[in-house]
C-alpha cells in the first residue's frame, strides 16, 4: 500500500464519493486550467480544502487515479477517477483491521 499524506488521502477519498467529479481544462486559451467539480471539495463547515496539483500527480503516479479526455462543447477536459487499485486503497482505509 503506498504511503500517502493526509491531503493525498483526503483527495482520494473525495474522488471515491458517488456524486463527485473532477475535471481540468486542457485547452490553451481563456479557460486554460479551469477546474470543474472542486465546489464540493469542502470540509464539514463548507470551507474549501486547498487543492494542489502535485497531490493529484502523486495519486496518478501511484496508479490510484487515472484520467480520460472528454470534450464539453468542443473544449478539451481531463476527467479524473479512481482505478481499481485506488478503490481498494479507500476500502482498506475505511475498514482497518
Amino acid at each position: 500500500m503506498p504511503k500517502l499524506t493526509k491531503e493525498q488521502t483526503r483527495l482520494l477519498i473525495w474522488l471515491s464519493l458517488e456524486n463527485t467529479y473532477f475535471e481540468i481544462c486542457r485547452e490553451i486559451g481563456y479557460s486554460y486550467r479551469q477546474k470543474n467539480g472542486l465546489h464540493t471539495y469542502v470540509n464539514k463547515h463548507g470551507q474549501p480544502f486547498k487543492f494542489d496539483t502535485r497531490t493529484l500527480s502523486k495519486l496518478v503516479n501511484e496508479e490510484l487515479v487515472t484520467s480520460e479526455i472528454i470534450y464539453h462543447f468542443g473544449v478539451k477536459y481531463e476527467h479524473y477517477f479512481l482505478t481499481k487499485k485506488g478503490r481498494g486503497f479507500v476500502f482498506a482505509y475505511a475498514n482497518p483491521k
